[in-house]
Formats: structure tokens, C-alpha cells, sequence
């Protein structure tokens, strides 16, 4: 199946334009998890475009791969049940008995006599080897029709097995329900206003209206593990689809915190936006942390083509705590969150506050090398990795960049010091 780009309807692969709108451009629809898309295989779980799924006749699970991944069924061999049965049914010949010495030389002894003797004996031989060969058939054949009960119950017992089955993320399903009644009401209020709307502005904004709407009815909560991120593209440069991914507002970097000894106030806080035409303009806050899910996305592209480079833009998401949309920017939005993870791994998506406790056997250090004396239970600023400018000057017992707020010998401020990971702990 496949579903039109502009007014959502979905129809058979064949067709090439939609009957409720005439577009002949398409999204694909996966038959395994029903997400939809553009490209060559589904960025959810990696089916094939437009591929059928299979319902394998042994244990009736449904596949799309060339063997039955729960019993290994293929239609161009038996099932392994069979062969297994095939190996007490058939047996290989026995091989044939050599002859005595004694019948050797009469065997050879050719042109005396009638012949009868070697005839008798040519017989006698067949009806050795006969009847060692059907004595062991009937031994096996009585062998396999005793166990035969066994085999079919072992077959009846895996195919009556029940099919484990995934018990939903409670969390996914509590989102799932709170977008359909969003989209449900903002559906009605659209929509009474439509015929208005469409003599009211341009025929680009009308197609661009009407593709966000057919998008928003099919959205589809999910984890994105894929995603790398904060709208990081990929290693194909294509714009990164966000649509229906639960994630968290997330600070980006110091441009949302004051700069100075303030950060260790929390909650921090992160901007909002609203469009007024094709200008975004900050409508409140919404604190870190916060759960959301994407309902939409106004993405740009990338100037640099390598891969490290971002799309910048706005997601509109539904907060997962009041049920409220807003819109964030791209770099706002978190796939995870990094803040409960080990501290080296938290550095690398986003800004996080430690605590210092001096435990390892290296004190702190600015980028000069010049010892840092700390006392315990100083709240440190850590930077997202890839923001940090200063290089450490040990690289391997302080590779840690934070800042640190006090009196220096200059005056109060912030100053860039490099930590042992053992003497950091996370708190926020």
C-alpha cells in the first residue's frame, strides 16, 4: 500500500495518481510497523519499500525475509520437521556382501558343465542380500511407526506454541492517545475554516497547509534510536524525519543559561516560538527535561554538505506533561535522555551540572596546567562536547572540560578547567 502525499489517502501500489486528489506523488506504507515514507526501505524497522509480507504456513507468523525467522520454513525446501522424520524412514543400503573364496572359484569357473551350479549360486546370493535388506526395512519401518505419535505430537506442540508478543511501552501508548485527541480537535477547527482559508492564501502555502495536515493524521508515536541527536543529518544528507519521535526539550548550549555562577539555579528553561508569517518570534518558556513528542517540522537545509553539519528550523511538539503544543528549535529537541547516562557519554549530547569531589589522585587544572584547588562540593557547568574550545593540557588524567565560577586572581568569573571523570558526579 502507499498513501498520498497531499490529502493522506491510501491506495494500491499500481496506481499512479490519487482518486480523491489527483497527486501522483506517494508515500510509502510498511506493512510491518505502518510507518510512512519516502525512501527505499522504512527508517523504522528497515523493510523494503512496497514489500508484501509473507504468512508462513507451518507456524502462521507473518515475515518478510526469504525464510520464516520463528521456524525456518522456505518454499523452496521442507520444513526441517520433515527431514528429520525422512532420516528413521530411509536408511542407505547395507553393502554388498563379498563372496567366500569357495564361491569365488566356482563363480570363476566358466564353460564346465550346465552352468546350474553357478545359476544356484548367483540366486542364492540375491536371496541373501534380499532378505538382509528387508529385514532391515521392516526393523526401521516398525521402528518409525512407533514413534510416529511422538513426531506428531512434537509438530502439533510447536505449531499450537502461542507467538510471543511485545507488551507496549505504557509511555508510547499514553503519547499515541494524547496526539489523536490533539490532532482530532485541531481537525475540526481547520476544517471548518478551510474554504475560507483557500481563497485567502496562495496556492504554495495552500499545497504546504494541506500536505502538514495529511501528514499530522498519520502520526505515529515511536523511539527513534536512528536519529543522532539534535536534527544531525545523516550520512546520506537527507532531512532527518522527526514526525511522531518522542524526545525531551533539551539546552543546547550557554545562549539559554546566564552566564555566570546562576546556572546551578534549576529548573533551567528553555525558549518557545510562534510563527507570525515567515518571521518566528519567542512565546514563554518550557523547562529542560521536558517530555515531548513531534507532530511537525519547518526544517532547512544544511549550507555544508559533509555530515556533521545540522538542519536548522522549528519542531512542533505536544507536551507529554500538560498535553499542550508549542514549537522548539531543532537544536532544542533530544532523542534521549543523555543526563542519565555515564557523565563521558552525557558530554556528548548536551550541558549537564556536576558536582566536584576531589577522589583521584589528580587535582583540576587550567588550560596553562596551573593547579586548581576546588572545594568539595563545587557545581560545575559542563559543556556539550563538541562545544568546548579549549584543549586539555592532559589529555588522559584530566580530559574532562567544565566551568567553574569564583574568585580568581583576576576577579569573579568563569574559567574553563579540566577534570578526572572519577572526581565529577552528575546531578542535573
Amino acid at each position: 500500500m502507499k498513501a498520498c502525499k497531499f490529502c493522506g489517502s491510501q491506495v494500491d501500489n499500481a496506481v499512479q495518481h490519487c482518486p480523491t486528489c489527483g497527486s501522483n506523488i506517494f508515500l510509502h506504507i510498511c506493512e510491518n510497523c505502518g510507518s510512512q515514507f519516502d525512501s527505499g526501505f522504512c527508517p523504522n524497522c528497515g523493510v523494503k519499500a512496497g514489500q508484501k509480507k509473507k504468512i508462513c504456513p507451518e507456524c502462521g507468523s507473518a515475515y518478510f525475509t526469504n525464510a520464516c525467522p520463528n521456524c525456518g520454513y522456505t518454499p523452496a525446501r521442507k520444513p526441517a520437521v520433515q527431514e528429520i522424520v525422512h532420516k528413521h524412514v530411509y536408511v542407505e543400503p547395507e553393502p554388498k556382501p563379498q563372496p567366500t573364496p569357495t564361491q569365488a572359484r566356482q563363480i570363476k569357473k566358466k564353460g564346465k558343465g550346465c552352468g546350474c551350479g553357478t545359476i544356484f549360486i548367483v540366486l542364492l546370493l540375491i536371496a541373501l542380500i534380499f532378505g538382509n535388506s528387508t529385514r532391515n526395512k521392516t526393523t526401521k519401518v516398525t521402528g518409525y511407526s512407533s514413534s510416529t505419535g511422538n513426531k506428531t505430537t512434537a509438530k502439533t506442540t510447536a505449531t499450537t506454541k502461542p507467538k510471543p508478543t511485545a507488551t507496549p511501552d505504557p509511555e508510547i501508548v499514553s503519547a499515541q492517545n494524547m496526539v489523536d485527541q490533539f490532532l482530532a480537535s485541531e481537525g475540526q477547527d481547520s476544517s471548518d475554516s478551510a474554504s475560507s482559508e483557500k481563497t485567502e492564501i496562495g496556492i504554495d502555502a495552500r499545497v504546504r497547509q494541506i500536505q502538514d495536515q495529511a501528514r499530522r493524521k498519520t502520526v505515529t508515536v515511536h523511539t527513534a534510536s536512528y536519529l543522532n541527536g539534535r536534527g544531525q543529518v545523516d550520512t546520506t544528507g537527507k532531512e532527518p524525519d522527526y514526525i511522531g519521535v518522542v524526545g525531551y526539550a533539551a539546552v543546547y548550549d550557554d545562549e539559554d543559561l546566564d552566564k555566570n555562577a546562576e546556572f546551578s539555579k534549576t529548573p533551567w528553561t528553555i525558549p518557545v516560538y510562534k510563527k507570525d508569517k515567515q518571521f518566528w518570534e519567542e512565546a514563554g518558556t518550557i523547562n529542560h527535561k521536558t517530555k515531548v513528542v513531534v507532530i511537525g517540522q519547518e526544517l532547512e537545509k544544511p549550507t555544508r554538505s559533509y555530515s556533521t553539519s545540522k538542519w536548522k528550523g522549528y519542531l512542533h511538539v505536544i507536551r507529554l506533561d500538560t498535553g499542550k503544543d508549542c514549537y522548539l528549535k531543532a537544536v532544542n529537541f533530544a532523542t534521549s535522555a543523555y543526563w542519565e547516562k555515564e557523565l563521558t557519554d552525557a558530554i556528548e549530547k548536551g550541558y549537564c551540572i556536576a558536582e566536584f569531589k576531589q577522589v583521584s589522585d589528580y587535582y583540576p587544572v587550567t588550560k596553562g596546567m596551573e593547579k586548581t584547588e576546588l572545594e568539595d562540593g563545587t557545581k560545575v557547568l559542563l559543556q556539550m562536547k563538541s562545544l568546548v574550545y579549549s584543549t586539555s593540557p592532559d589529555k588522559k588524567n584530566n580530559p574532562v572540560a567544565g566551568i567553574v565560577f569564583k574568585d580568581w586572581k583576576y576577579g569573579f568569573g568563569g574559567v574553563t578547567v579540566f577534570f578526572n571523570e572519577a572526581d565529577l558526579t552528575l546531578t542535573y
